[in-house]
C-alpha cells in the first residue's frame, strides 16, 4: 500500500524512512521535538535529533498546512541528507505534529520531488545545484509485485531503459507532456477518460480532464461524482475506510479505464487498479478507486500507484514535461 525508501539525515546518518512525492515539493520527517499528546502517533517510526548531528544549521522559520484532515506542524532546519551515494545540504521540515492516521504508515518523512515554490530548494534542485549530476530528470519505476522484494526505484539523472517496455525489440515511445510548473506539481492535461464496454463509449471525463503523478499514494483520486460513474460501471460496492470492493472472479473481466494523455491511450485493467487484501481467512478485492477528500483534489485525478506502477513516469525538469511510457 505504500512505497518508501531509506535515506540518512545527519552526521552520523539517522535513518529515516521516507516516501519520494512527486506530488509534494516540501521535504520534511518527523521530529524528535515531537510533544508527548503525539508520542502516540511517532512512537514506532524513526525521528530527526538534531541535537546528535555535528552537520545541523539551525533555520527556525514555523511550518504549517491545514487542508481538511491533513494537518501538518513544525519547523525548519538543514543538515545533510544522503540517498545512495548522493549528499546535498538539504533545508527540511522537522516535523512536531502529524495526523493521526500516520501511525498506520511504515514512512517517518517524505522528500518533496516537485517544482520550487518559495526560498526553499526541493531536493532534485539541489542534487543538480549541488552534485555532478547535470542531465535535469529523474525517473520513477513502482512494482506493486508483491513477490517481488523490491518496490520500485528512482533514479536521479537518468532513464532507465530496462523499465521501458519492449514491442518486437523496438522500446515503446515515450510520450510527453507539458506540465503546469505554476503549482509547483507535476499536473498535466488528460485529454479524455472513458471506458469501452461491448463495443460502446462510457466517457467519464472529456472537459478540462487535469491529472496529477502522485507517489505518495496507490489509489486513483477522482472527485464523488466521477468515483460514482466509475463504480457503477465496476459494480464496486462501498468497503470500509473509503474504498470500495470488486468481487474477487471478476477482477479479469472486468473492463479497461483507458486515459489519453498527449494523443496516446494509456489503459488500465482490472488487475491495475485493484488489490487484494486479506486478513486470517476474510479476502476482499479493494478498487484503487476513491474520492478526494480536499478542495485540491477535487479539482484534478491524482494518479497513484495504480497506473504509476503500470507506466514508467519521467520528469524533466528544466523543460517542464513529464514523460510516460508502458512499463516493462
Amino acid at each position: 500500500m505504500e512505497f518508501y525508501s531509506e535515506i540518512k539525515i545527519g552526521n552520523p546518518g539517522k535513518p529515516i524512512r521516507v516516501i519520494f512525492d512527486t506530488a509534494w515539493s516540501t521535504t520534511w520527517m518527523m521530529s524528535n521535538d515531537c510533544p508527548i499528546k503525539k508520542l502516540v502517533v511517532v512512537r514506532f517510526h524513526n525521528k530527526y535529533n538534531h541535537q546528535h548531528s555535528s552537520t545541523y544549521v539551525k533555520d527556525g522559520r514555523p511550518f504549517n498546512v491545514n487542508e481538511g484532515t491533513y494537518n501538518l506542524t513544525g519547523y525548519y532546519s538543514r543538515d545533510a541528507l544522503k540517498m545512495g551515494h548522493t549528499t546535498v545540504n538539504q533545508t527540511f521540515v522537522e516535523m512536531t505534529s502529524v495526523p493521526y492516521w500516520y501511525i498506520f504508515t511504515k514512512a517517518d518523512g517524505v522528500v518533496g520531488l516537485g517544482f520550487p515554490q518559495n526560498d526553499v530548494n526541493p531536493f532534485f534542485q539541489n542534487v543538480l545545484n549541488q552534485t555532478n549530476i547535470t542531465k535535469p530528470v529523474f525517473s520513477i519505476f513502482l512494482n506493486r509485485d508483491k513477490s517481488s522484494p523490491k518496490g520500485g526505484s528512482i533514479i536521479l539523472g537518468a532513464i532507465d531503459k530496462k523499465h521501458i517496455h519492449v514491442t518486437n525489440t523496438i522500446p515503446d515511445r515515450i510520450t510527453y507532456v507539458p506540465v503546469n510548473s505554476a503549482t509547483a506539481l507535476w499536473e498535466f492535461s488528460i485529454d479524455k477518460i472513458f471506458f469501452e464496454i461491448n463495443h460502446k463509449i462510457f466517457t467519464i471525463c472529456d472537459n478540462e480532464c487535469t491529472g496529477l503523478a502522485d507517489t505518495s499514494t496507490n489509489s486513483v483520486i477522482t472527485s464523488q461524482n466521477m468515483l460514482s460513474m466509475i463504480n457503477e460501471q465496476i459494480s464496486a460496492k462501498p468497503f470500509y475506510f473509503g474504498k470500495y470492493q470488486v468481487e474477487c472472479d471478476t477482477i479479469n473481466k472486468l473492463p479497461a479505464l483507458t486515459f489519453v494523455i498527449g494523443g496516446t491511450m494509456f489503459n488500465l485493467t482490472g488487475p491495475d487498479y485493484t488489490q487484494q487484501l486479506s486478513v486470517g481467512p476474510f479476502t476482499a478485492c479493494i478498487s484503487a478507486f476513491t474520492a478526494a477528500t480536499t478542495v485540491s483534489e477535487q479539482k484534478r485525478w491524482v494518479l497513484g500507484g495504480a497506473f504509476l506502477a503500470r507506466y514508467y513516469s519521467i520528469y524533466d525538469i528544466v523543460n517542464k514535461r513529464m514523460g510516460l511510457v508502458r512499463a516493462a
